[in-house]
């Protein structure tokens, strides 16, 4: 049976940092819901158009997108999730598609940051794209979207929040002992 970690946090919470931790830790596979798409953007209009012009991608194209990566990956797998779900409509289609497919959803993982602590990694990275007001609407964007989502996996006693703060390491140290790895 696949089993599935699925890892929330603001922009600059070290989820990338964390995962490629868990992934030298364990073998497993990762969705990155944002590469995926961007590489699908090569060959499909719509989504190229729909990310030129700062819109979402469908959701059911963003779901079938998942379901072919989840689908590609060997049955005893433990896979992570980053980026997905963002908001409650795929939490709900992640949960009914993974009752459907034997897929074990393990643990909802929260890695917590402040809106401060995002904000001023973010503008310490120094990409041309983080600027101050570009960074406050992708922090706002995500409360208003993933919010929900983290509220309904609080419901679940799959759920656990990590602080963020801190070196990698004592962040990943966190994170290892939420997972029980």
């Amino acid at each position: 049976m696949k089993q599935l970690v699925v890892v929330i946090g603001l922009p600059g919470s070290g989820k990338d940092t964390q995962i490629g931790l868990l992934q030298r830790l364990r073998k497993v596979e990762v969705v990155r819901i944002g590469d995926l798409i961007r590489e699908q953007a090569k060959t499909n209009t719509s989504i190229s158009h729909a990310l030129r012009s700062g819109s979402l991608v469908d959701y059911d194209l963003v779901n079938k997108i998942v379901q072919q990566e989840i689908e590609s990956f060997a049955d005893d797998s433990i896979i992570i999730s980053d980026g997905f779900p963002r908001d409650t409509d795929q939490a709900d289609w992640m949960e009914t598609y993974a009752g459907t497919h034997k897929i074990a959803i393990i643990s909802y993982i929260l890695l917590d940051i402040s809106d401060q602590e995002s904000l001023q990694r973010l503008l310490k990275r120094g990409r041309a794209d983080d600027t101050e007001p570009i960074i406050r609407r992708r922090i706002e964007g995500f409360h208003n979207l993933t919010d929900k989502v983290i509220e309904a996996a609080k419901s679940h006693d799959k759920f656990a929040r990590v602080d963020a703060t801190g070196s990698p390491e004592v962040v990943f140290e966190r994170l290892r002992k939420a997972l029980g790895w």
